[in-house]
């Protein structure tokens, strides 16, 4: 084995395990896949020994790969957080944070005024925020932490609740008036439904049952603002967070599309890992969104 390893081979295949290939290694890294590919080779030629065995479809690590990956893993973690510590004690407030969120109303409307006040307060600090319904893995993926709607189960993941929304069925007076409100969650079968990622809706009553029900959908979109539009102009029912139709439902423009049953309500949490070095500037973002959110009336 040579004693002259490549550091920058080492983080390239690091980046390769943790991607899963080596296109997506090579775009985190911002090289080719030709060349990914050439350091990897290289690599095992210098340690004397297989890494990885692989196909035109798959990788995966061999035994001695399996072990050479832990320990590069975990060495260059603490790297990362020495560095860190380094540039925390000279520069705590400056920096860059990574945040991926819902978007929506929540992102646009409450997220987006949060981080501005956030931004007055902390002229130093970028935030470079992006809005994505995806499923973010925390444990490689560069953010600093995510904002997502649901319950994780991931128990690296630190879950900070932010808020919990309100959800409701809601129509047109004109749509309600043509097919009626709807008054148990199976007669969605038969009405115009306008949904977003998801189809599969829960529901509950006062009596504590539950039902939930895989709707059939004449419109699918991600994006709640025309999901509003539609129902405004009276195309079907749709499944919206209560405080973002608080005027709608106050200028009579639309309305409870259902009797006797309500959504159960959506947890929203702030979620980070666990087990990765938090800069100070992360830690007073979290906690300022935290308190921030829990202060506001949605």
């Amino acid at each position: 084995m040579s004693n002259n390893l490549s550091l920058s081979d080492i983080k390239t295949f690091v980046a390769i395990v943790s991607q899963g290939n080596l296109t997506k290694a090579a775009e985190q890294l911002g090289s080719s896949r030709a060349h990914v590919s050439r350091q990897l080779s290289q690599l095992e030629k210098d340690m004397g020994v297989q890494l990885l065995t692989r196909t035109t479809r798959t990788q995966k690590l061999t035994e001695a790969g399996e072990v050479f990956y832990q320990t590069c893993h975990n060495s260059l973690q603490a790297i990362e957080k020495a560095a860190a510590n380094v540039l925390e004690m000279t520069n705590a407030m400056t920096g860059t944070i990574n945040i991926n969120s819902l978007g929506g109303v929540f992102g646009e409307d409450y997220l987006a005024k949060a981080l501005a006040e956030f931004s007055l307060q902390h002229p130093n600090i970028r935030t470079n925020l992006s809005f994505e319904s995806r499923h973010v893995n925390l444990i490689d993926e560069q953010y600093d932490f995510v904002i997502r709607a649901g319950e994780p189960s991931d128990s690296r993941l630190v879950c900070r609740p932010l808020m919990t929304m309100e959800m409701g069925l809601f129509a047109s007076p004109e749509y309600l008036e043509k097919y009626g409100t709807v008054v148990h969650p199976d007669e969605l079968s038969q009405h115009r439904c306008l949904a977003g990622p998801i189809v599969k809706w829960q529901f509950q009553n006062s009596r504590g049952e539950q039902k939930d029900i895989l709707i059939p959908t004449v419109m699918n979109c991600n994006n709640s603002r025309v999901l509003r539009q539609f129902a405004l102009e009276g195309s079907g029912i749709t499944r919206l967070p209560s405080f973002y139709l608080k005027r709608d439902l106050e200028e009579k423009t639309l309305a409870p599309a259902i009797k006797g049953w309500f959504i159960t309500p959506i947890p929203v949490h702030l979620i980070y890992n666990k087990l990765h070095y938090q800069p100070e500037r992360v830690k007073v973002l979290i906690n300022f969104l935290c308190d921030w959110f829990s202060k506001k009336i949605i």
